[in-house]
């Protein structure tokens, strides 16, 4: 029985990991947009509408970017030769 808690208790903190890092990346990204935004306002918003999106504050910009992002996580490797 201990085995079976520990699995599934194991599963649930897996999956509610999985589920609470895009909306984790997705608030520092609005926060992270907004102060970039003070400084790079222009340029950015002009290569997002050469892209053609057009309309967004940059909080948006980097809102989309951080929930994008909170699916790639790094993967670091050690090599011992």
């Amino acid at each position: 029985m201990k085995m079976f808690l520990a699995i599934v208790g194991g599963s649930v903190l897996a999956a509610g990991l999985i589920l609470l890092s895009p909306l984790l990346g997705a608030l520092s990204g609005a926060l992270s947009g907004w102060v970039v935004g003070w400084f790079f306002t222009e340029t950015i918003t002009t290569f997002v509408a050469a892209l053609g999106i057009k309309g967004l504050a940059m909080w948006q910009v980097g809102m989309g970017l951080g929930f994008v992002g909170g699916f790639f996580k790094a993967i670091q490797t050690n090599s011992s030769k």
